[in-house]
């Protein structure tokens, strides 16, 4: 009952796309009749798993072309790369529709191009005309904190705004219920929830916002299939990390010192033409703020402010006069007929180190690994998370969508931060930053730098897997950032920037020296990218050089125990169950790594840790995935917002998740438990419909799962996987996107 428009190429090569016949508000998503989701007890056993399918025996299917079908063997399909599905599951390749070629463009910006064909300008335009129309209320108006009154350009107008607002998602809103108060107040999609909430009058709604007013569908019918999220039963733990708008002027102003990072860069012999604006000032323990190359802190507006009671999250906060400061650091404070003393900043501690021996490491995942994400793997027990990679310029240029990906969420327990640049001078500055930002006050864990990004607008910079051919560069770049960091330090790279040069084993033994506690080795080359199989057995030599030089094992680092080593070495690629996991930490037969990062096994089936720590082949049911996807949905709207952008914001990563999430084949559908994830699904039906959903390589199924969940796409809306040639949009997006292009990558 969806849009569905789009096409690119099946995994066994044949043409697809879909028809353009949509509404201008699609319908919600209408569950099978025979639903039926299927329940599995603690050691994986689903009650579905010895139904046989619905299906008549004597039914006949076709090929594409016509010709009879008949369900490959398991020979055959293992012999092709496609995982062995069970025959009465399987099905034959769709029919190939022959809908025309979209028309070409005439000029008019209204088809062609993911933005219209329109210029920048003109894009600027619809985009600024569209926040100032009554479909977009202020957002400081809606918070009741707008200072501009009646010469703000953005819309006031309450009401207006209510009868052209999406319908109200079911439920309770969750910051009333964590809180007791929601920030969004009339923008949040729950807003009939509020004790405060007016209700929308209709009686002057126009009457032309559909042509016909028949097939007109109301706010109760679009909810009416919409599930309920589970309001937050935890009070909505907080999250840390946040980056302050006011150090965001200051990095923009030049206004930060980086003393530390200046002095070793300059024991390193690494020369920089780093400038600093006027009144520089330097931050470190604890956002403390001094004047440059004095011994004085610069005033504040109030006298009374000392060190001692400023707001450490408000990191402009500057300390009093710096008369009668001790030499230590401490401020002196003198009251009236009371004796002196002295508040001294406590003394750098030693390291963190962070063992990484037989834990779950969760990898960073770019745009998927999310906070939400990371927290469903954390139910499912992931022990170590790493937030998003963020580039290094970004950081030091003040970006707030760059910084947003340190944020740590409260129950992630040992939490790492990625960071990519190719020039020590930065890196180091950055590292330095969010040592004094976050590291020292415990919101991070160790950080890690990227030298394995194999994507050509990082290479092209110097940075990620380019270094592979920079050895030196390395090591320069980890010794600017190991003297800074209160935390642990770890790499990511891979076998080398060529297939037939690899240079891992030449350099990872020599890391040690660089004052690195661990280093991430994914078993393929920048060449490579994910195609192929990682090269465990090359994984293997590279930890036997790194356990040759360094005269131990390469378990997990921790001051605290002697016989520990301090340096571990973590594997890489194609991890996909918990035979993988045994076989590449074995130090008998296997590569014999401290742990294994876990990357695209996580995306496809996030209950890998599960299955890695109780030793078991899940066979989890239907229902069991759908209340995943609605505690994703739950926490989205947590982190993103329960307003309009923070829906579409949880919609758009959610559809993201399920580009990988389709790959995944239920156990009770294989021929053999064990599948690797080089092994392509083949066309299958699932024991229910719903499974049969899940298994859908089509955007537009992909969309009915988040209208399960969040209802209604917006009448503009448009998605298109990063990783796929795949896409959808409605009849209104149809028109201004370009949905016929994309690149093929498969993550």
């Amino acid at each position: 009952g969806v849009a569905r428009v789009g096409h690119g190429t099946s995994r066994e090569g044949y043409r697809y796309r879909t028809d353009a016949r949509a509404r201008t508000r699609p319908p919600a998503f209408t569950p099978p009749p025979a639903y039926d989701s299927g329940s599995s007890d603690r050691l994986g056993r689903n009650s579905n798993i010895r139904k046989k399918p619905k299906m008549a025996t004597t039914e006949a299917f076709t090929n594409p072309d016509g010709t009879a079908w008949d369900p490959p063997s398991r020979e055959t399909m293992e012999a092709c790369g496609n995982a062995p599905v069970k025959r009465e599951f399987l099905r034959p390749l769709p029919p190939i529709p022959s809908d025309p070629k979209p028309p070409a463009s005439d000029g008019t910006g209204t088809d062609g191009g993911t933005n219209g064909g329109k210029s920048k300008r003109a894009q600027k335009r619809d985009n600024n005309a569209k926040k100032v129309s009554v479909e977009h209320l202020c957002n400081a108006f809606a918070k009741g904190i707008c200072t501009f009154g009646e010469k703000c350009r953005f819309s006031h107008d309450h009401g207006a705004y209510l009868l052209h607002k999406q319908p109200d998602l079911p439920g309770p809103c969750p910051f009333i219920v964590a809180k007791g108060k929601c920030l969004h107040g009339v923008m949040c999609r729950f807003y009939g929830t509020h004790p405060d909430a007016t209700k929308r009058d209709e009686s002057n709604k126009e009457t032309n916002d559909t042509d016909d007013t028949d097939t007109a569908v109301t706010d109760a019918q679009l909810m009416a299939d919409v599930l309920t999220l589970r309001p937050p039963t935890d009070g909505m733990l907080d999250e840390i990390n946040f980056f302050h708008p006011n150090l965001k002027v200051l990095l923009r102003k030049g206004k930060i010192r980086f003393d530390r990072s200046d002095a070793v860069l300059k024991q390193l012999g690494v020369k920089t033409k780093w400038s600093y604006g006027p009144h520089a000032v330097v931050r470190e323990f604890g956002n403390g703020i001094q004047v440059e190359d004095t011994g004085a802190t610069e005033t504040t507006d109030d006298p009374d402010t000392s060190h001692t009671n400023r707001d450490p999250s408000n990191p402009d906060t500057t300390q009093a006069t710096g008369q009668g400061d001790d030499e230590g650091g401490g401020k002196r404070r003198k009251e009236d007929g009371a004796s002196q003393g002295v508040d001294v900043r406590p003394r750098r501690a030693e390291k963190r180190t962070v063992d990484f021996k037989g834990k779950l490491y969760l990898a960073p995942l770019t745009t998927v690994g999310n906070l939400p994400f990371r927290r469903i793997a954390k139910q499912f027990g992931a022990d170590i998370t790493c937030g998003e990679m963020a580039l290094c310029t970004n950081l030091l240029q003040g970006q707030p969508s760059e910084w947003a990906l340190l944020r740590r969420h409260a129950s992630e327990d040992v939490f790492g931060a990625q960071i990519c640049g190719g020039y020590p001078d930065a890196v180091s500055r950055c590292a330095q930053l969010i040592d004094d930002e976050f590291a020292q006050s415990g919101g991070i864990d160790f950080v890690d730098i990227n030298m394995g990004c194999p994507i050509d607008l990082i290479c092209n910079k110097g940075a990620g897997s380019m270094l592979l051919q920079k050895p030196s560069q390395m090591e320069l770049i980890a010794k600017a950032c190991s003297p800074i960091l209160s935390c642990a330090l770890t790499l990511k790279t891979r076998t080398g920037y060529y297939d037939n040069k690899k240079v891992a084993h030449e350099i990872i033994p020599n890391m040690k020296s660089w004052g690195v506690s661990a280093v991430t080795l994914h078993g393929r080359s920048r060449q490579q990218r994910y195609s192929r199989l990682a090269d465990w057995k090359y994984i293997g030599e590279c930890v036997s050089k790194a356990n040759a030089l360094s005269g131990g094992g390469t378990g997990g680092g921790n001051s605290g125990t002697p016989s520990a080593p301090s340096f571990s070495v973590i594997g890489n690629g194609d991890v996909y169950s918990w035979h993988d996991y045994n076989a590449h930490c074995d130090e008998a037969g296997g590569a014999g790594v401290a742990t294994c990062m876990i990357a695209r096994g996580a995306l496809i089936k996030p209950w890998i840790f599960t299955e890695i720590k109780e030793q078991r082949d899940w066979d989890i049911s239907s229902g069991e995935r759908l209340d995943i996807l609605k505690q994703f949905a739950s926490f989205g709207l947590e982190h993103w917002g329960s307003d309009a952008r923070g829906v579409a914001n949880t919609r758009r990563f959610l559809l993201e998740w399920l580009s990988f999430l389709h790959r995944y084949i239920p156990v009770g559908l294989l021929e053999r438990t064990w599948v690797g994830i080089h092994e392509r699904p083949p066309t299958y039906v699932g024991r229910n419909d719903l499974e049969t959903l899940f298994a859908s390589t089509q955007a537009s199924d992909w969309v009915k799962i988040t209208t399960m969940l969040l209802g209604p796409t917006e009448k503009d809306f448009v998605f298109r996987a990063k990783h796929k040639s795949n896409a959808y949009a409605t009849e209104g997006a149809a028109e201004k996107a370009d949905l016929y292009g994309g690149d093929n990558m498969q993550g």
